[in-house]
């Protein structure tokens, strides 16, 4: 393993002057359990490491004034797993209870997975279909990125060198009226062979007035199935609607002329099913999330 110097700041600018000064072979370090693989393998040799373990300003998590729910990125998984968010903002800590295994949920923090940009990171797919908004700093200023705008097509992010994943900020609970997560792995350890999220919005009349479907850990980054959330908008979906808008965002994600080899045909056919299941439990969410409001404001 090459030599590097170890940097442990207490503070968001002393991190962000230390990445400057030790210019383009400094790396941030939060939870470590991708960074600290990459090591062992020597695919990472930085000459300085930049730990954000005690910064507090990047831990935790609180409600703006319009009801958006910011988590620090150096929040760990295991610190969201127990969090009481309401409405659909529960799906985040839903989805941190039950990624990978104790010990990554322990150490492994929401920035760090967004900065490794693993499409097949639970994580990823989420912050993506869910429209999240992330904050960065770097020796130049702040900027604010939308998540789907933050990973690279063909993979990685557009990150700066020096720049720094602060805040993760997800909408208030206006936003949608039911969210669903769905994914497939071989073992409960394991990373998703393909993951799914629907997310839904309905109007006054009870159908669907917006929707976002997105299919994470079949490409270099999370796509969003514009045709198959298009399909879904002024309807109530049915069992069938499920099924065939299951299939429309397999053909959109991965079409059978690019499924040529037997896990492509896997993961296609995962897509259509794993979408299908996503639709009809955030629907089932978000008619019951309606009715629970409706009954308590009577």
């Amino acid at each position: 393993m090459k030599p590097f110097s170890f940097h442990s700041p207490r503070g968001l600018g002393e991190a962000v002057d230390l990445l400057e000064r030790h210019g383009p072979g400094a790396q941030v370090i939060a939870g470590g359990q991708t960074l600290l693989l990459a090591l062992k393998e020597r695919l990472a040799r930085p000459s300085a490491l930049v730990s954000l373990a005690e910064v507090a300003d990047l831990r935790g998590w609180r409600h703006t004034d319009s009801g958006a729910l910011e988590i620090g990125a150096a929040t760990t998984y295991a610190a969201l797993a127990e969090a009481d968010f309401r409405g659909w903002h529960a799906e985040i800590a839903a989805v941190a209870g039950d990624l990978a295994d104790r010990p990554v949920r322990t150490m492994g923090t929401i920035g760090g997975a967004l900065c490794a940009a693993d499409p097949r990171f639970d994580m990823v797919t989420l912050a993506v279909a869910l429209d999240a908004e992330l904050d960065v700093v770097g020796a130049g200023g702040g900027r604010t990125i939308a998540a789907a705008a933050f990973f690279d097509p063909a993979g990685g992010t557009v990150l700066r060198a020096g720049e720094i994943l602060t805040t993760v900020r997800f909408g208030p609970q206006t936003a949608f009226s039911g969210v669903a997560f769905q994914k497939f792995r071989y073992r409960v350890f394991d990373a998703a062979l393909v993951s799914a999220v629907c997310a839904l919005r309905l109007g006054a009349d009870g159908a669907v007035a917006g929707a976002r479907v997105t299919v994470g850990a079949v490409h270099p980054a999370p796509v969003l199935a514009s045709a198959a959330a298009e399909r879904l908008t002024g309807g109530t979906p049915t069992a069938v609607d499920t099924v065939e808008v299951g299939l429309v965002a397999a053909d959109e994600v991965l079409p059978a002329e690019q499924a040529t080899t037997v896990p492509r045909r896997y993961q296609r056919e995962l897509i259509g099913v794993l979408v299908g299941r996503a639709i009809a439990l955030a629907d089932e969410r978000a008619h019951t999330t309606t009715a629970h409001t409706t009954t308590a404001g009577s």
